[in-house]
């Protein structure tokens, strides 16, 4: 059984998740950089965020599709010069407001509605762990190819990109 807020994400009805993302976005002070980038870009990134949840669901989307897309995206936003804390930071807001999407859209009437929710946010967190590598995978890519490629990148540089001082030890 499928819940009414999982046929909306599928049918591409669910604009309030983008709404509710960038609200979220807007609201941490430790995503100054992905702020800085258009409402327009990042309700994009959003809508082709569920667009491959929605995918996942269906279970027409394998690991290999949905893996693909996040390096793409790690890479395009290293190459931007947004640090990789700031991109998990922002990959795991979007995955709170589709679980507060779910939480928000379904009348929990029963234990049957209530396992199916339990169930569905599972899903939906298994995307999400499952971008968050692919997506770090993506930016260490990218790191590693302007390294290769003679790009020099200084201490600062580094800690720019990698502000938690978790990748590249001093």
């Amino acid at each position: 059984m499928l819940l009414r807020s999982i046929d909306a994400i599928i049918a591409g009805n669910s604009p309030q998740i983008a709404d509710n993302w960038l609200n979220k976005i807007h609201s941490a002070p430790n995503l100054k950089s992905f702020r800085a980038l258009s409402d327009g870009e990042l309700r994009s990134l959003c809508d082709e965020m569920v667009r491959k949840l929605a995918r996942w669901f269906e279970k027409e989307a394998d690991k290999n599709e949905i893996g693909g897309f996040f390096v793409m995206v790690g890479k395009e936003y290293c190459a931007l010069g947004i640090s990789v804390s700031e991109l998990t930071m922002a990959l795991s807001q979007a995955r709170k407001a589709v679980v507060e999407y779910l939480l928000a859209n379904e009348d929990l009437e029963g234990a049957h509605r209530i396992y199916a929710l339990m169930d569905s946010a599972d899903q939906v967190a298994d995307f999400f762990m499952l971008g968050s590598y692919y997506l770090t995978k993506g930016f260490l890519e990218e790191t590693f190819l302007r390294m290769r490629h003679g790009e020099k990148l200084t201490d600062e540089v580094l800690s720019k990109y990698l502000k938690d001082d978790f990748f590249f030890k001093s």
